[in-house]
């Protein structure tokens, strides 16, 4: 990333932001160990306030009536917990009127639409949904369109992904109108955008030292914002909910839910590394598991409980297994912080898992509600003796979950929510000064977490993503400066593609033929669509 920012100095600004977003998609899950870059984002900055635009006529700072709100998001999908977080926001907060930008929405049409959920909560609030039409191989003309979607909003909200670019070179200059809040949704990745913002919001707490020395952020711009929770629907009993499963209604049922890559990575515990030989000694205790397949470790784990440890796969309606749960297990190593809330409201005991090692904190569970409600164990023998007393005590079991339903109660929903967002905007108001990050440089640094990060992410990436990379971010510029930068990253260790350096009209035809496969084939999720 480092020798890209380089080259991107003494570029045209189409390069030099080819060449940004270039180096944001290489720092993370590539080259993990770096957090947040001031570097990169006061770059951003200077190509977003260098880059041409239309004039927009004067507008007073005044706020009108109605606080206006714009919501950006690089994808809406139906999974992943950004799209929810937006449309929860949208439905809970009726004193403000909503749209939404989609800076990225084209690269996964076909795959995933709009979800339903968001466009009636915004058109509920009488705002109005916008999918950017230039190319996504195109952040100016991109930023140019979004920064003309920001002249009338009060607040900008901005629910990205770690390497879209498109929001800081949009507001970097012409939106002095906004507030402009940036939301932590992947506290455990690399991000851009708090050069940009007056907050942050973040879902749980954070640790000051990191977010100041590992993402260059000033710590006194952070703020806090809940995951917004619905009410769950309402609930057949727990015993005609097992029956329905077709399991015994007088067993215990331990449930978990997460994407399948949290449930291991080498060298770390893993939760049938802990649940496992519970099982084993509690006959009447059954494990189903919504998210990993039935292969591998836990097929395994089913052979040795004779069925009693089910991985179900991806399924998007748990109501029924909500109903029928005793006991939630978060997934270990890495905890899936939404589903241990939605848990939590549907009045589950909860047991996480949190090793003593400091650095990696950041990957474990907690969230306001949960950190004081569940049970949390820091080695796998107190972690296999918590699980059997709630395996074994009916009433230690209802009395944890209803602390933790009432708990998320009061800080994920209705007026106990409300208070907390009117707590942000309220900082937001008070804060004239955009900009969130320090006057530090780039600091990397190799820690467990960061080790731990390595081996995750390097199971879910493949050896050619770099030359993809490349040729996504630079195919759009003119021949003699695609082929000029191809070869100085091929001199940088960057791989390099055949089809990057095709002359006209070849390259054209190149183009024409790979949207046409790019429309046919989709390509592969990003790393944070798993996280």
């Amino acid at each position: 990333m480092d020798e890209a920012l380089t080259l991107s100095m003494a570029l045209t600004l189409p390069a030099a932001a080819a060449l940004a977003k270039l180096a944001t998609n290489e720092a993370f899950p590539a080259n993990v160990g770096l957090f947040g870059s001031p570097r990169l984002e006061r770059l951003l900055i200077d190509i977003g306030r260098q880059m041409s635009a239309p004039e927009f006529p004067a507008k007073p700072l005044v706020r009108s009536e109605r606080r206006q709100v714009l919501h950006v998001l690089t994808y809406a999908k139906p999974i992943g917990g950004d799209s929810r977080y937006a449309w929860r926001w949208i439905e809970l907060d009726g004193d403000s009127r909503h749209s939404v930008a989609l800076t990225s929405q084209q690269e996964v049409a076909g795959t995933y639409e709009i979800p339903d959920e968001l466009t009636r909560a915004v058109q509920a609030s009488g705002g109005s949904v916008h999918t950017l039409g230039a190319p996504v191989t195109e952040p100016l003309a991109q930023a140019r369109q979004l920064r003309a979607l920001c002249q009338d909003a009060d607040v900008v909200v901005l629910h990205l992904y770690p390497y879209d670019i498109v929001p800081m070179l949009a507001l970097a200059s012409c939106c002095d109108r906004a507030r402009v809040l940036l939301v932590n949704h992947s506290d455990h990745t690399f991000w851009v955008g708090a050069g940009v913002a007056h907050g942050i919001a973040h879902l749980r707490s954070q640790n000051d030292t990191f977010l100041a020395e590992r993402r260059g952020l000033e710590v006194d711009r952070r703020m806090l914002l809940p995951i917004p929770i619905p009410t769950p629907p309402p609930a057949m009993s727990r015993r005609e909910a097992k029956q329905a499963l077709g399991l015994d209604p007088d067993g215990v049922l331990l449930l978990t839910i997460a994407s399948p890559f949290k449930y291991s990575a080498p060298g770390q515990v893993g939760l049938l590394d802990l649940v496992t030989p519970v099982l084993v000694r509690r006959p009447g205790a059954h494990l189903i598991a919504v998210g990993p397949s039935d292969d591998g470790d836990w097929c395994e784990a089913g052979l040795m409980t004779h069925g009693r440890v089910q991985a179900l796969g991806r399924r998007w309606d748990n109501e029924v297994l909500f109903a029928a749960a005793d006991v939630y297990l978060d997934s270990v190593p890495f905890s899936s912080i939404t589903s241990l809330l939605e848990a939590g409201c549907h009045g589950l005991a909860l047991l996480g898992y949190r090793g003593l090692d400091e650095d990696m904190r950041l990957l474990g569970p907690g969230a306001p509600g949960i950190d004081d409600t569940m049970e949390m164990a820091s080695d796998a023998a107190a972690y296999q003796g918590c699980l059997e007393r709630l395996i074994d005590d009916a009433a230690l079991r209802a009395s944890r979950g209803e602390l933790a339903r009432r708990r998320i109660d009061e800080l994920h929903r209705g007026d106990g929510w409300r208070s907390a967002l009117a707590s942000v905007y309220a900082q937001l108001e008070a804060t004239p000064e955009r900009g969130c990050v320090g006057t530090q440089g780039d600091v990397a640094q190799t820690t467990s977490l960061d080790g731990a990060l390595a081996r995750l992410f390097g199971s879910v990436t493949d050896r050619h993503r770099s030359a993809r990379l490349v040729r996504h971010c630079l195919l759009p510029l003119p021949y003699a400066s695609r082929v000029r930068l191809a070869l100085q990253l091929g001199a940088l260790g960057f791989e390099a593609n055949a089809l990057t350096c095709l002359p006209p009209p070849l390259d054209g035809w190149a183009r024409r033929f790979k949207r046409r496969l790019d429309r046919s084939y989709p390509p592969p999720a990003h790393p944070q669509d798993r996280a």
